[in-house]
């Protein structure tokens, strides 16, 4: 009885040795990994990944002990300091802060076995003077030289910056709705969907016969979410982003273009158009992540503190004169709400609604063809008069 008490506890040990043995090894044989190296090319570490969909995440923490970042938690915030970078994010929401702009990120932030998981793609945006990635995400390279005893990358702080020529680079537009999503449909069975496709096609016609390059979020009746659509303006690199819509009202009496910039509303006009616009979320499968972001008022306050600000609102007050002078557009204003599709775009960003197809002289505007071309005519000049500001304020 002894003998066997004793053999079942042998075999019982071994298995467990050797468990522990075959988990040791497995990582190096079949856990796949994202490799990072220093400057110099140095290896450093492997990190562990998980895939969302097509996204890959990462540890934070992983990554941070390499790369020397701080990190610290606030009432649920994850602050990360990393050089002359700070880099805010929060478990379960899909935009970080970095340094006072804001990043949208393609899939929200996880928390796994008490680390967050941040996506592998937005590193340089997360960590600009920290980390660079390779062509084909296949590793990580830390901006400083690895320190042979502790494993640690000291970042390389350049005594003189390295300076260089900022060049306009593309135009992107979006035409709002599309798909199951109608927008608002008006006089003359005019839809908004439609309508601000044709004029984006438009738009985009004249600016590439101007030599500017333009990428459009959608080319047919399609429906996307709006945060597909700032994604695609980030990953495109954009330098300029405009939405495009029309407006409506009970009253027909009310006409005319306005156009937006992201700043909490100050009228319940602005509140009410952005409210609609906003709806879209109502054919989005997870419409409860912008309740998340509605309940994070610092995205929204930061935003309108962010670099882009100052940009947007001339680009908005410029929009809407070329719409008044050569279109010859009644015209509202500029004026400023929260708009959704704005939120995480990282560049200066702008919602012009071209007219209200619920006003007879406005209608009739939109739903001619000659009228649809003076709107992206102007649009169009807007974006070349933009392109002037901003290049000639980087010289």
């Amino acid at each position: 009885m002894v003998s066997l008490s004793f053999s079942r506890k042998f075999i019982i040990q071994y298995w467990v040795v050797l468990a522990q043995l075959v988990l040791i090894a497995l990582p190096s044989v079949s856990a796949p990994v994202v490799k990072v190296t220093d400057l110099a090319g140095a290896p450093v570490t492997g990190l562990p990944f998980m895939n969302r969909g097509d996204v890959r995440i990462i540890p934070l923490s992983m990554l941070g002990k390499f790369a020397g970042f701080e990190i610290s938690v606030d009432r649920g915030k994850y602050l990360v300091e990393s050089y002359d970078c700070q880099t805010t994010l929060s478990p379960k929401n899909s935009f970080a802060e970095v340094n006072g702009a804001f990043v949208q990120l393609p899939v929200p932030v996880e928390v796994w076995d008490g680390s967050l998981w941040i996506p592998l793609q937005q590193l340089p945006e997360l960590f600009p003077t920290t980390v660079e990635l390779g062509d084909s995400e296949d590793y990580i390279r830390l901006l400083g030289i690895v320190d042979s005893a502790s494993g640690v990358v000291t970042p390389l702080q350049h005594s003189k910056p390295l300076e260089q020529v900022w060049t306009f680079g593309k135009v992107i537009l979006d035409p709002g709705h599309g798909g199951k999503d109608p927008g608002c449909k008006g006089l003359l069975e005019l839809e908004e969907k439609f309508i601000v496709l044709d004029i984006a096609k438009r738009t985009e016609t004249a600016l590439k016969s101007k030599g500017i390059p333009v990428v459009m979020t959608r080319r047919d009746d399609k429906f996307l979410t709006l945060g597909e659509r700032t994604r695609q303006a980030n990953a495109e690199s954009g330098d300029l982003f405009i939405s495009l819509h029309c407006n409506h009202f009970t009253d027909p009496d009310v006409g005319g273009a306005e156009c937006y910039i992201l700043k909490p509303a100050r009228t319940e006009r602005a509140i009410d158009v952005a409210a609609r616009e906003n709806q879209v979320v109502d054919f989005e499968r997870d419409a409860e992540q912008y309740d998340a972001l509605t309940e994070e008022n610092y995205i929204l306050l930061s935003m309108a503190t962010s670099q882009y600000l100052h940009d947007s609102e001339t680009w908005a007050e410029i929009v809407i004169d070329e719409l008044k002078n050569s279109a010859g557009m009644n015209v509202r204003g500029v004026d400023q709400a929260g708009f959704y599709v704005l939120m995480g775009a990282s560049m200066p960003a702008i919602l012009l609604e071209c007219g209200y197809l619920s006003n007879p002289d406005d209608a009739r505007m939109l739903g001619a063809e000659r009228g649809r071309q003076r709107i992206a005519d102007a649009i169009a000049m807007s974006i070349v008069k933009m392109k002037s500001e901003m290049e000639a304020a980087a010289r």
